[in-house]
């Protein structure tokens, strides 16, 4: 059983890193250890700020000489707070921040704690983007490594489909660079297999030439819900490739019922696309227009309850069960769903670990709280909705799962998991890697 560290030895160590490190008794460390869920209230014995891959190299060597419980840190949004422990040591990547861009190779170089925005702010700079998410503040390293929804999914695929390499600092110490061409069974398991195998300290992507999107939203009163849902259904039927949506429950600036489209291609193709949404689904209001791409779906932190589920349809049994639930939902409430179709659908199963290839809807819940009485609330509502659509799921987006939700892990992974066991048992035989939704290795 790992053991808090001893504090004469934690501060006789820290000396050697070139990154500082915050010990409980540090004006910075009450800072240091929050991440984004709030609910998560953990106090590691230190939160090492690492500046750069020696230092995770020295931090791994340390906690697995002493026996200590490791987590590691890219952007801290983990809904189930999977960035920090208790009494263990908290590898913090926040200061990699840092993206250089191959404007002739469509490539860019990205630290892994870099945040979705700090990717997108350098890249637009030479007309070019890769895949991210839609929130500006989340760290590339976690959206990758589980796989990565986005609002380009059905042109250019999961952000994890856009990963060309990745360095990797493994547990015992080594750094490798996983590819197709090096360390292959490294690189298909890191792309959906979560932080089950290695720090990842750096990644590569594709680029592509996007200079405008036609984006926005479409918003209705949530007691149009129900048949927005079925006039949504119907029209994406037949989306096109170049057209990413997604739509539920948000709570800004009052509770409503929206649909969120990102189109990526030729303009009279986006504008006639526009006009038949418009006509047919009647919103109360829009703002669709062409413009940059850019990520401002931010989620404010604060202690919160959430799960997922991946429906693969939008049945008449579903929709029924989202109106209902949306206009009975605690008002902070985001419920909202993102669309698998086109590209991100094409990727052949097995080509990686990141499993959801099929058609449908990924739905993700999220009910902020302030007082004792609301976090009863906000679990009874999020358990009453997720249980109710049970039978109409397939799957889990495993960056979607809560921390009381171990259970659901071999859902979240597939049928890859017992090959991500394997793997595990290959680069991580004592599952010294466990603070994340785990993969115990192979026996």
């Amino acid at each position: 059983m790992p053991q808090p560290p001893d504090s004469a030895k934690l501060r006789r160590w820290a000396g050697i890193l070139t990154g500082p490190v915050v010990l409980p008794a540090d004006d910075a460390y009450d800072s240091a250890r929050v991440v984004w869920n709030r609910a998560i209230d953990r106090r590691p014995a230190a939160i090492v700020r690492c500046a750069d891959a020696d230092d995770v190299a020295r931090t791994i060597e340390f906690a697995r000489s002493h026996d200590v419980l490791l987590a590691v840190r890219s952007g801290g949004h983990s809904q189930a707070g999977l960035g920090t422990c208790s009494d263990g040591l908290v590898l913090d990547l926040s200061s990699f921040r840092s993206v250089g861009v191959d404007a002739d190779a469509r490539t860019c170089r990205v630290a892994a704690g870099a945040r979705v925005a700090d990717v997108m702010d350098a890249t637009k700079q030479f007309g070019l983007l890769t895949p991210m998410g839609g929130c500006p503040d989340v760290g590339v390293g976690g959206l990758t490594l589980g796989g990565g929804e986005n609002f380009l999914m059905a042109k250019h695929g999961a952000v994890c489909d856009n990963l060309l390499s990745a360095d990797v600092v493994l547990a015992d110490g080594r750094l490798v660079t996983a590819s197709d061409a090096d360390e292959p069974d490294l690189f298909w398991a890191i792309r959906g297999g979560g932080g089950n195998f290695g720090v990842v300290t750096s990644l590569t992507y594709r680029l592509y030439a996007i200079s405008e999107v036609l984006s926005g939203e479409l918003t209705f009163p949530l007691t149009a819900a129900r048949e927005s849902m079925l006039r949504y259904r119907d029209l994406m039927a037949d989306a096109p490739d170049g057209l990413s949506t997604s739509g539920g429950l948000t709570p800004v600036p009052r509770p409503t019922f929206f649909i969120s489209i990102c189109f990526c291609g030729a303009r009279a193709e986006g504008d006639a696309l526009l006009a038949r949404w418009l006509k047919r689904l009647q919103p109360e209001k829009h703002n669709v227009e062409w413009g940059p791409y850019s990520s401002e779906l931010s989620v404010p932190a604060a202690p919160s309850v959430g799960t997922g589920r991946f429906l693969p349809d939008l049945s008449d049994a579903v929709i029924e069960l989202l109106a209902d639930a949306l206009t009975t939902a605690p008002a902070p409430t985001s419920a909202v769903w993102n669309d698998f179709h086109g590209a991100v659908t094409r990727v052949p199963l097995d080509a990686m670990a990141f499993p959801l290839r099929q058609r449908g809807f990924d739905l993700f819940m999220s009910v902020p709280w302030t007082t004792g009485e609301e976090r009863d609330t906000a679990i009874e509502w999020s358990t009453q909705l997720s249980r109710g659509l049970g039978p109409f799921s397939r799957g889990v987006y495993v960056n979607n799962l809560n921390e009381s939700e171990a259970g659901r892990v071999r859902e979240a992974y597939g049928p890859h998991y017992e090959r991500l066991k394997v793997i595990k048992a290959k680069y991580d035989p004592d599952n010294f890697f466990r603070v994340n939704h785990n993969i115990r290795p192979a026996t």
